[in-house]
């Protein structure tokens, strides 16, 4: 009697979370789908990454060498030299080179490949919304399984308690009968059986039940499961479904999403047979301390003859600035392009067949759930007609066991193909209820 009142105070307990509370907390909690929003957030960063690299990229470059023997500060070409009044005493020269400056780089031309890996970002991002899409159904599922689960196996609980209690009181009465000499030993030990057997069975069940509430725990990521709250399950309800629309479904479309990256890698892949074509620019300043004093000799027929015009330990600096445009082209490479091309295509095949796979397994799935909608509803109405029959049979069974009319072990037998006939009938309807939330999650209606 004691876990009636404990169970009934569990289902109707004020702390109770409904099915819909569960699942709403799971949504906001639940660490795998938390993994997977970061997962959409992460696509959407390489989408922007791949976008940024069309447009090249900007570097400040700054560097400093020291050299053994004393450099210009820019390249000079003789008649550079030649064409000064003065020569080469006006160029300065280090062994401490500084350089400071800003470059630009940016492909012209890859065969495509850049242009592709922005394609292919932009379809992994518009995959990663649908994974969200089918995490979420996943989980919403899965906490309506464990939940309708709990819910059987309260009710079972419920129901193979009331079957000990009517066990214990059929024990207590042949126990008193056997001490008045009208019962056996054999009968008491009977009723003993079919009590222990009761007992056991219900820790069986409150086994389960622990083990179900640790799985919804787990689920919940923080939180310690409260009590649940019944459901309205409508047997008349039809809720079959046919495999139309298939190809409108989000785990469909993810394959065809598939299959375009794969093409755009392959695509990728066949442009290592091109050549890269990039543009640079760079503006910056070399500067350093002059090397040695420059001064003119006085033998020379300058105007400035005899004169310093640069000390030692003068910084000295000049601008330098270049444009450049480059080809690259691979010609050969011992077949490794040619093994990446083969291997991108048989990607693309490989996913036209996981496509096709994806398609036969979500028919098979929506056909299989149909049918275990009509198994439960069948069953329950089938337990339930037994259970009505059984229930009736006892208590015309029960007169006739008070009268000597019937054996202890019929009775028995009869009261244990009515407690199982119970737990059957409250499995069927439980079941179908499971049914009907799978055929939601395959057509992925679920997430409301």
């Amino acid at each position: 009697m004691k876990h009636i009142i404990l169970l009934t105070f569990t289902i109707f307990s004020l702390n109770a979370m409904s099915l819909d509370e569960t699942i709403s907390y799971a949504l906001e909690h639940n660490n795998a789908l938390k993994q997977i929003d970061i997962d959409v957030k992460r696509s959407k960063e390489q989408r922007s990454i791949k976008q940024a690299q069309k447009y090249g990229r900007f570097d400040v470059i700054a560097s400093y060498d020291h050299y053994n023997l004393s450099r210009t500060l820019v390249p000079l070409a003789p008649m550079t030299l030649a064409s000064s009044p003065d020569g080469s005493y006006k160029v300065p020269t280090t062994k401490d080179l500084f350089s400071a400056g800003v470059s630009y780089n940016v492909i012209l031309f890859d065969g495509f490949a850049q242009q592709n890996s922005y394609k292919i970002s932009d379809l992994q991002y518009q995959n990663s919304f649908i994974k969200n899409k089918l995490g979420r159904e996943e989980l919403i599922y899965n906490v309506k399984n464990l939940y309708i689960s709990l819910l059987t196996l309260e009710e079972q609980l419920v129901a193979q308690s009331l079957y000990t209690v009517s066990e214990l009181r059929v024990l207590q009465k042949i126990q008193k009968q056997r001490k008045e000499g009208t019962k056996s030993k054999l009968d008491f030990l009977r009723a003993k059986n079919a009590f222990e057997a009761s007992k056991a069975q219900e820790s069986i069940i409150e086994a389960n039940i622990a083990i179900l509430r640790a799985n919804i725990n787990s689920i919940l990521g923080d939180k310690e499961f409260d009590k649940t709250e019944p459901i309205t399950i409508d047997m008349e309800k039809d809720n079959i479904k046919d495999t139309a629309g298939i190809k409108d479904l989000q785990r469909f479309k993810a394959t065809q999403l598939n299959i375009k990256i794969n093409e755009k890698r392959r695509k990728q892949a066949k442009s290592a047979y091109f050549p890269i074509i990039d543009f640079s620019a760079y503006y910056g300043q070399n500067f350093g301390p002059n090397d040695t004093t420059n001064t003119v000799p006085t033998t020379s027929v300058a105007p400035t003859a005899g004169s310093t015009l640069i000390d030692k330990g003068d910084w000295n600096n000049e601008n330098v600035w270049q444009l450049g445009v480059h080809l690259k082209w691979n010609i050969f490479d011992f077949g490794s392009k040619s093994a990446k091309y083969e291997q991108s295509k048989l990607s693309y095949l490989e996913s036209k067949l996981e496509s096709n796979d994806v398609e036969i397994e979500l028919k098979k799935n929506i056909i299989t759930a149909n049918n275990k909608i009509k198994l439960a509803k069948a069953q329950f109405y089938s337990r339930k007609s037994q259970y009505q029959l059984l229930d009736e049979t006892e208590k015309i069974e029960q007169v006739r066991y008070d009268n000597n009319a019937l054996t202890l072990t019929d009775l028995l037998a009869t009261q244990a193909n009515k407690a199982l006939a119970k737990a059957q009938m409250i499995n069927a309807k439980y079941e179908y209820k499971k049914a009907i939330c799978y055929l939601e999650y395959l057509f992925e209606k679920g997430d409301k």
